[in-house]
């Protein structure tokens, strides 16, 4: 089955995000933008308001009497206000746990986009993200509430029992904090794994943090995961997790690639993967690139897989999305776990991964505790 064609809308976006030479079998038939305003809409869903305004200024072309151009230039300027704050309260929160001893390095798109991109203002993110040994994490909290984040309230609850939050670490791998006051940033995350443990992605402090760089921003030394580390948490995050629902997250792919490919440790990337069992999501990410922008980096895996990738299932379902958007789901639990079930490697990793999901909706001493706050708390 021949792979789906872009629209002439989506074929530009992809342009303006991603750059490359699109595959000539999903170019559209015509590249002619009918509306302007529908590019705009689209690239809000996809988060590339600052990429399309570079495109815009780089390539200049015109929209006509449209607001699409004014409207992405305000949102670009915005961004890059928006990211120096971030940079600046990331620097200050990582120096002091660091002051501190406790381990942790950024991660995700604030480091992203000063690691990545060729101006940081370039990425969207709406949250700072901190990855802890897990040991660490209670004092690393005390670290936070100095700077005003604070677990919500029904976290704080399920913490303040130590077995139900023994539970919760074991069982998750997030806490998401707000802040008190009038912080501009209002969302800030702690990781400990790079996503639920049941998915069975799973990697802790240890294997993230055995080789690290050292990452220039701003005049300041961050200490971070290899570029391979890098690497293999955006194919967890931005694949297993997000299954590319957005350009933005293909946009991280294809500059991390471009920045580390040549120096990256393949053997490494290949082992864990497979290991892990999600060589073939790889893979299928690899062919995307490949597909969109004429960049194969497939190569470093083998020889010929750009005619197995990307398949021809997962491009026409990624492309939808793409085109189209598709509903927010009150929790993703469900579209998280059926992508995996299709795309994990081998039959044992989906059967561990479904066993996994059975006994955590059997672990009753979580249940209850959750079940008890639900129950209680006060109507909004």
């Amino acid at each position: 089955m021949p792979y789906k064609k872009l629209s002439s809308q989506l074929h530009f976006l992809t342009q303006a995000s991603l750059g490359g030479k699109v595959d000539e079998a999903i170019c559209p038939e015509s590249a002619i933008i009918q509306d302007w305003d529908a590019i705009y809409e689209l690239s809000q869903w996809h988060q590339i308001g600052a990429l399309l305004y570079q495109h815009f200024e780089r390539t200049g072309a015109s929209t006509g009497t449209s607001e699409c151009f004014y409207k992405v230039k305000e949102q670009s300027l915005n961004q890059a206000v928006f990211n120096m704050l971030f940079l600046k309260k990331s620097i200050a929160i990582s120096s002091d746990l660091a002051n501190h001893s406790v381990d942790s390095f950024l991660m995700k798109g604030a480091l992203w986009a000063w690691l990545l991109y060729e101006s940081p203002g370039l990425r969207e993110f709406g949250d700072i993200d901190f990855f802890l040994r897990k040991e660490s994490i209670n004092d690393g909290l005390k670290i936070l509430a100095s700077h005003n984040f604070f677990p919500d309230t029904y976290r704080k609850y399920l913490l303040e029992n130590e077995k139900v939050a023994a539970l919760y670490f074991e069982t998750d791998y997030q806490l998401p904090l707000t802040p008190t006051g009038n912080e501009i940033i209002q969302s800030l995350e702690i990781q400990w794994n790079t996503t639920y443990p049941r998915y069975h992605y799973s990697f802790g402090w240890n294997e993230l943090a055995n080789k690290m760089m050292s990452v220039e921003v701003a005049n300041t030394t961050l200490e971070v995961p290899s570029e391979e580390n890098q690497f293999l948490m955006m194919i967890v995050h931005h694949a297993g997790v997000e299954q590319w629902d957005k350009l933005k997250y293909m946009a991280d792919l294809v500059r991390i690639l471009r920045k580390f490919a040549g120096e990256m440790d393949w053997t490494y990337i290949i082992s864990v993967t497979k290991q892990k069992g999600f060589y073939k999501i790889m893979l299928e990410s690899l062919g995307l690139v490949n597909l969109l922008t004429g960049e194969n980096y497939l190569v470093h895996c083998g020889q010929d897989l750009e005619k197995q990738y990307p398949s021809t299932k997962l491009f026409q379902k990624v492309v939808l999305h793409w085109e189209h958007t598709r509903f927010k789901p009150v929790t993703k639990s469900w579209q998280i776990f059926y992508f995996n079930m299709i795309y994990r490697d081998r039959l044992r990793d989906k059967f561990s991964i479904l066993f996994s999901h059975i006994a955590y909706l059997l672990e009753w001493r979580l249940i209850i505790p959750k079940a008890r706050w639900y129950r209680k708390k006060p109507n909004p």
